[in-house]
């Protein structure tokens, strides 16, 4: 066994499809290379459930919103 002082590290993303690995970005290596491999599985996150509470609180909580008068409208040059 040969020890490397300081091995090159290639990461990348993938996902486990059909049985493989499928690999986002493959490395491309020479035809030989030895390689290390360690996988780390991260479960997709849940998203966050709001609780019935939440909206019963904030509901309505906001002032009525009033649109201010917009102006006239501008007259412009026609583009050539």
């Amino acid at each position: 066994m040969t020890a490397i002082a300081t091995p090159d590290v290639l990461e990348t993303v993938g996902r486990f499809e059909h049985g493989q690995i499928v690999l986002d970005s493959p490395p491309t290596l020479p035809e030989g290379t030895e390689l290390h491999i360690r996988i780390t599985v991260r479960q997709p996150k849940k998203p966050r459930k709001l609780s019935q509470e939440f909206f019963d609180l904030t509901a309505g909580q906001f002032p009525e919103l009033e649109r201010l008068p917009q102006g006239e409208y501008e007259v412009r040059e026609p583009l050539e």
